[in-house]
């Protein structure tokens, strides 16, 4: 796992602008910390800060140059699969152990192929020299790693990370206005767009062929949204438990400790037992929080005693303060404001003093309808489709019962709003901290018309989007929620502190077939993730099988004092604040009063809802104070 930085100029070089991409290589020094190194000719340049997994010697570090020196590599991942496909590649003598050689020759003798049979979570560029000078830029098929480009006439820039390419093109780069207006419903910029037009995320299992005068995209892999199996329930659970054990084995190889993210949920503690199957010595690592509605300390136990395995608790809530906040937000490079990236930091902090790879359950809820919404979603759908009015629609209050941790009122709202939406609004207002049609004093708080974001969402991934409403609801919780918000969360918390975060139930066997699986079979309105939770009562007692749901998050509005909280409110409301531009005053005050008061605004605001909404405000004010 790494960090890389790329750059081609077909007309006039790069030699003036290495200055700049040397700087845009060290804003990523921590993505790399045990060795970094360049290489430029006159019209290329290839930077690389290795985090060293497998073979940890300094034959493999990047830029790699092939056998033959007509290629090079910089490569941001790992290849799973790595040694079955050595084994395969014939007439080939390899210099290393590492997976990063694999990928370079493989690619030489079988081209583009070779992609296809990658198992693994990656991000490379490769230049190649052997007919005329050109360069492919890969990503993953889940998108677990981050892949940026910008693209100006012959010149080409691209990297791990937004602040890498910055330096080179500051210049040359405007804000988004539709991202940034999809943000303030999200709180997150949806790929494959960034907050600056002219910068992009390259999609999942896509590839860039980039020469002079040419730059052509296209897929190495799709998944498909819409095939289903005609296995019954129990023969899926047994192949979901074969394909998660090959999974977990695969994500094991390393050449360093590995160590799992033991949340109390499902899907972390299903990663824990098959790895301690495995390895009996492996750590489950879990966040302990003062707050008992966010404390998952006594079903983590629970867990390591079962499987009789090692277990390391870690307390944050009393660590947070502003200036550590400060420096999670401005590490995203685009407005950014899901608070479970916090308790992520603080996990991988301390799993850098374990280990410098992690195991994580993320892809649990997006597959296999983790989410009670995604079920109950359907329905909305079928009443709106069948013209059931808005005021029939109360009758869904039934439906509402069966969440005894959400509040009755605000959840009525929330579904009775969605009431007008198309089936892709209900997915994108469903998924908004800060919704279109939130209201306060019978008025709405936005200055800009939200049409703009819902559209732009609405247009990703379009070429992959199925068109049947309940395979939508799991290509969208997927391919954006996921991709945008949570895949990013880890990366840059993660990479942040110099570890690796894996994520087993994205292998690339295991997501094609949990796709296959009928959406009935996954989950009912009573009863969400039914596969997996079957699973998990073969391994776990039942009470643990049966538990509800918590969000992997911090309370924000008790970890950061009154005085904290202060200046994040007069940074928000200072005059020629970019907030002022889109959300108006009178409701940044309304958010504050709220907060004072612990208020919950007549049920129609949550109390996770007012601290999400003033982070969103938050960290837009540091993102363009820092721009």
């Amino acid at each position: 796992m790494c960090g890389f930085l790329g750059a081609v100029d077909f007309d006039k070089g790069i030699e003036l602008l290495y200055p700049a991409l040397n700087k845009g290589l060290k804003n990523i020094s921590h993505r790399g910390p045990d060795a970094s190194r360049e290489i430029r000719t006159n019209n290329l340049y290839l930077g690389h800060n290795r985090l060293s997994i497998i073979d940890l010697s300094s034959d493999a570090n990047q830029p790699m140059k092939s056998i033959n020196s007509n290629a090079y590599i910089i490569f941001n991942g790992e290849i799973y699969n790595y040694k079955e496909l050595k084994a395969s590649i014939k007439k080939t003598t390899f210099y290393t152990n590492s997976d990063t050689e694999v990928l370079l020759e493989g690619y030489l003798i079988e081209g583009t192929d070779f992609f296809k049979k990658l198992r693994g979570i990656f991000a490379f560029a490769i230049f190649d020299n052997r007919f005329e000078q050109n360069i492919i830029l890969g990503r993953d098929r889940s998108g677990v790693k981050p892949l940026y480009i910008y693209n100006k006439g012959n010149f080409h820039i691209f990297g791990s990370e937004i602040k890498a390419l910055i330096p080179a093109v500051r210049d040359n780069i405007s804000v988004n206005e539709n991202v940034l207006r999809c943000y303030l419903n999200l709180g997150y910029c949806p790929e494959p767009n960034t907050i600056y037009n002219e910068i992009y995320a390259l999609e999942p299992g896509k590839y860039v062929r980039i020469k002079k005068n040419d730059v052509r995209k296209s897929n190495f892999f799709e998944f498909n949204f819409e095939k289903e199996n005609n296995f019954d329930f129990k023969q899926n659970v047994e192949r979901v438990e074969d394909f998660l054990r090959i999974a977990v084995e695969r994500n094991l190889v390393a050449d360093v400790e590995v160590a799992v993210a033991l949340s109390g949920g499902i899907d972390s503690s299903l990663i824990y037992s098959y790895s301690n199957k495995v390895n009996k010595q492996i750590r489950g690592i879990t966040i302990r929080s003062d707050d008992k509605d966010y404390n998952e300390e006594e079903i983590a136990k629970i867990y390591s005693k079962t499987v009789n395995g090692k277990h390391e608790l870690i307390d944050v809530g009393r660590e947070l303060d502003l200036e550590t906040l400060n420096k999670i937000l401005h590490n995203f490079d685009q407005p950014y404001a899901d608070s479970s990236a916090i308790n992520v930091f603080y996990l991988t902090r301390a799993t850098k003093e374990i280990s410098k790879v992690l195991l994580g359950g993320d892809g649990g809820d997006e597959l296999f309808n983790g989410y009670p919404s995604q079920t109950w979603l359907t329905y909305v759908d079928k009443l709106i489709k069948n013209k059931i009015t808005k005021k029939g629609g109360e009758a869904i209050l039934d439906l509402a019962k069966i969440f005894a941790n959400t509040s009755y009122k605000r959840l009525l709202k929330r579904i009775t709003d969605l009431w007008t939406d198309q089936s892709y609004e209900l997915l994108y207002d469903w998924h908004s901290w800060f919704p279109r049609k939130t209201c306060y004093e019978n008025q709405s708080p936005f200055l800009f018309d939200t049409s703009d974001g819902v559209n732009l969402y609405k247009s990703s991934f379009q070429n992959e989007a199925p068109h049947e409403f309940k395979h939508y609801v799991v290509f969208d919780y997927f391919r954006k929620s996921m991709l945008s918000d949570y895949l990013r969360k880890t990366d840059m918390m993660s990479m942040l502190n110099g570890v690796e975060y894996r994520v087993p139930i994205l292998d690339e066997d295991l997501v094609g077939f949990a796709l296959s699986i009928p959406f009935e079979q996954k989950s009912s309105l009573r009863e969400s993730k039914k596969i997996l939770r079957t699973i998990h009562e073969k391994q776990y007692p039942a009470e643990t099988s049966r538990a509800s749901k918590k969000g992997f998050t911090i309370p924000l509005d008790t970890s950061l004092n009154k005085e904290e909280f202060n200046i994040i409110k007069e940074k928000i409301q200072k005059k020629g604040n970019i907030v002022s531009s889109y959300i108006k005053k009178s409701y940044v005050e309304f958010l504050f009063k709220a907060l004072e008061s612990n208020a919950k605004s007549n049920g129609e605001i949550s109390r996770a809802g007012i601290y999400q909404r003033i982070l969103m405000l938050y960290s837009l004010s540091l993102w363009d104070n820092a721009n």
